[in-house]
């Protein structure tokens, strides 16, 4: 729809009527908006909510160490070009354990899963062997080697480390009890005398070495995802066979000296304990945590940390300077499972762990608070109630600036107090409300418009013109349902079903009706296609008028266009039930017991009243006026005659030239004394070019011209000359032989009465 001026002024119009309804649909649509930001306030990944959430902390991001205390050693490709294919045997690891410890580190962390048994263990291989005597020796050799657990638990004997466990990515599953009083590093409780905590289910499968315990401690390197594939946040703490064991980013804390405490909800029990909602750690950092015992990643702008490939430090030397006085975190970057996407790219686990490490020591963490789910719902009321009073008072232009002050004002507050305090709310709900609710109200306006009150509903929608329709729709056509008088041309049509066919669907009323309005509707969209008004009448028929509710050229022209196109569809349909393998008519509901209907119409012209003749919802376009009885009661001749189509002398002079007419009678009106002729249109004019149309049409205009004036010898010649043509209607013929019979029997003066009367 092209506005322009006019348009805007529309609009500008039904903004300020300020009707009490067009505040509902808004206001349902604030209050939606706000249920659903409480319902899914603390739901992990809930979009767009992580989208702001990434864009503030990449904007904003936390300020990177000059001194990282973590390095990284990486088995990438070049390493296992050096040192053989992934995957290595644990003494492997276990070497790159003790080289780091050779090069000062203060702690490893193996980020690589070591639990289960090692399929590249000597007990393990000794395993795959039979023993018989072939194999006896060697199976004895491989049971004195040592396993490559043992030597990776014993490499861990050099300095404090940390054995990863647990496949990554994985989903936090579930909550369980873990047993604080078992551990000598983790107190919790307000008292520090709490026995017992609940905290996330580890995600390991298999059962870990003992021996890790006894040399070092036990970590998880899972990171779980979002529901869009992204690592976000992890839990600090799990619980692994009911103890608590630290994430692989946290086990440098627990490995130093001091005490850790979990404060806990002791409002929010669950069944194995109540879970913690902060954490002490480090010299008396507190940090916060969410609803999953976690923290949120906060990653530096720069992402680079030392890194060492694993071949250089097997070779030792000035390759390992970078371990030195650092917490070292073994991982690899050559298989799938060892890297996971976050906010700001895909990374390695032992990098997202090296991270969280960094992110601790620096004691920040954002947070989005438990009641942040109701401030934003009030928010987005407030943003809502605002919008929707701009929208009712203001002009559109002051709407959509009101709007985007309100989103963009809530987006950088929002933003700035994430870069005070770390703490994170969602400014979508409240744009969403401030945007989504003069958008609902511009909707509502704009249905209001396009429907125009009473104007445009009842009948109007499907049966005015497409034209008249966009014209209605802007304020220039507002002139266009009022009442005129003028020249109109009315067509009158109905479904001609035969009688037998009418008693055998007697019992199917619901099929006889479907049929109808199927084919009537069809029709209707072909009156439209000719820039006809649709209106109905009474037996189901079908009325159509040009010129009427605004004037066109050529509308006689039209018409009869219209209504060779009529019989055209009647055809088409009949023609389609007659074929039974035809899917898309049956699709329709349509009976091929309806094969053998066809179509009445009657054309007239006359000056006529038009206009809407209803209220609300009952209102319908309609001319009134003698054209409209013409047309039917030509219509309702069409069986006398045999043409489908019957018009007056006024159609007929408009148009005898191009399109192919047939004289067919003389007829009276009740309201004229003289009669007139009416016609059949037969064709366009490539049927009136035809000579054996021509001879047709010259003789039925001779018994037409001898009829009306008397000549009853000249009439019978003329007759009889008709019935040897083929295919002229027998009911046609029967009529004027009916008649010439009558008036022979009767004085010349009395003939005159044997012209028919049409009662209007």
């Amino acid at each position: 729809m092209d506005w322009g001026a006019e348009g805007t002024a529309m609009l500008e119009q039904r903004l300020q009527q300020r009707p009490r309804l067009i505040l509902i649909p808004p206001a349902i649509l604030v209050l939606l908006i706000a249920l659903s930001t409480v319902m899914f306030a603390r739901a992990p990944g809930a979009q767009p909510r992580e989208a702001v959430f990434d864009l503030f902390m990449r904007t904003a991001a936390r300020p990177a160490a000059d001194n990282p205390g973590v390095a990284i050693v990486d088995i990438d490709e070049e390493s296992l070009a050096a040192r053989g294919p992934w995957p290595w045997p644990r003494s492997a690891l276990a070497r790159l354990v003790d080289s780091a410890a050779s090069a000062g580190a203060r702690g490893v962390i193996v980020a690589v899963p070591v639990e289960g048994t090692d399929p590249l263990s000597p007990d393990a291989i000794a395993g795959f062997f039979p023993p018989d005597e072939t194999t006896g020796p060697a199976l004895e050799a491989l049971s004195r080697l040592p396993t490559t657990n043992a030597a990776l638990a014993d490499a861990g004997r050099a300095l404090p480390t940390a054995y990863g466990a647990g496949p990554s990515p994985a989903a936090v599953t579930g909550w369980d009890r873990s047993d604080v009083g078992t551990t000598d590093w983790l107190t919790a409780g307000p008292n520090r005398t709490t026995e017992y905590v609940a905290l996330p289910a580890a995600p390991v499968f298999s059962v870990v070495d003992p021996g890790f315990a006894e040399t070092g401690m036990i970590s998880v390197t899972s990171l779980p995802q979002d529901p869009d594939g992204i690592v976000r946040r992890t839990p600090v703490l799990w619980t692994l066979d009911q103890r608590p064991v630290p994430a692989a980013g946290f086990a440098p804390f627990v490995m130093g000296d001091g005490t850790l405490h979990l404060g806990i909800a002791s409002r929010q029990l669950r069944q194995d304990g109540a879970p913690p909602v902060e954490m002490t750690y480090g010299t008396d950092k507190l940090l916060r945590l969410d609803q999953r015992a976690g923290v949120r990643l906060w990653l530096p702008r720069e992402l680079d940390l030392p890194t060492v490939q694993a071949w250089r430090v097997f070779e030792g030397g000035t390759w390992t300077t970078p371990l030195n006085g650092r917490v070292v975190f073994i991982g690899e970057s050559v298989s799938p499972r060892s890297r996971v996407m976050t906010s700001r790219g895909e990374m390695t686990i032992a990098q997202v762990h090296a991270h969280l490490t960094e992110q601790l020591a620096a004691g920040v963490a954002p947070l989005r608070p438990g009641w942040s789910g109701m401030a934003e719902a009030f928010l987005a009321i407030l943003a809502g109630l605002a919008a929707i009073g701009a929208a009712m008072y203001l002009k559109p232009g002051m709407i959509v600036l009101t709007s985007l002050a309100i989103s963009l004002l809530t987006a950088a507050g929002f933003f700035a107090l994430f870069g005070r305090t770390g703490m994170l709310l969602d400014p979508t709900p409240i744009a969403a409300a401030a945007i989504g609710a003069p958008l609902t109200i511009l909707g509502v306006v704009i249905g209001n418009i396009l429907m125009r009150d009473d104007a445009l509903r009842g009948a109007f929608h499907g049966a005015l013109p497409p034209q008249t329709m966009a014209k209605l729709q802007t304020r220039a056509g507002g002139r266009l349902l009022n009442g005129v008088r003028r020249e109109v041309v009315v067509l009158s049509s109905r479904l001609r079903i035969p009688e037998e066919t009418a008693e055998k669907f007697k019992s199917r009323p619901d099929d006889f009706i479907r049929f109808t309005a199927a084919a009537n509707d069809a029709l209707r969209r072909t009156i439209l296609a000719h820039q006809g008004t649709v209106d109905f009448g009474e037996d189901g028929r079908l009325l159509a008028y040009w010129n009427v509710p605004e004037a066109i050229d050529h509308p006689v022209e039209k018409a009869c266009a219209c209504a060779l196109r009529m019989i055209d569809d009647i055809n088409s349909l009949s023609e389609d039930l007659q074929t039974a393998a035809l899917a898309p008519v049956r699709n329709r509901g349509l009976d091929e017991g309806f094969a053998d209907t066809s179509i009445e119409i009657g054309l007239a012209s006359s000056t006529c009243f038009a206009g809407p003749v209803g209220r609300g919802n009952r209102n319908r376009y309609a001319v009134i006026g003698d054209a409209v009885g013409l047309a039917s009661s030509l219509r309702r001749r069409a069986t006398q005659y045999g043409p489908t189509i019957i018009t007056d002398d006024v159609i007929f002079d408009a148009l005898r030239h191009h399109y192919a007419f047939l004289d067919l009678d003389v007829l009276r009106l009740s309201t004229e004394e003289q009669p007139r002729t009416v016609y059949g249109l037969v064709g366009n004019p490539f049927l009136k070019a035809s000579k054996s149309f021509r001879q047709l049409a010259d003789i039925q205009r001779e018994l037409v011209m001898n009829w009306r004036t008397g000549d009853l010898a000249k009439a019978t010649l003329q007759l009889q000359r008709l019935r040897a043509i083929p295919g002229v209607p027998d009911v046609y013929v029967d009529l004027f032989e009916a008649r010439l019979a009558k008036a022979r029997g009767m004085d010349q003066d009395d003939q005159s009465t044997l012209v028919e009367t049409i009662t209007l």
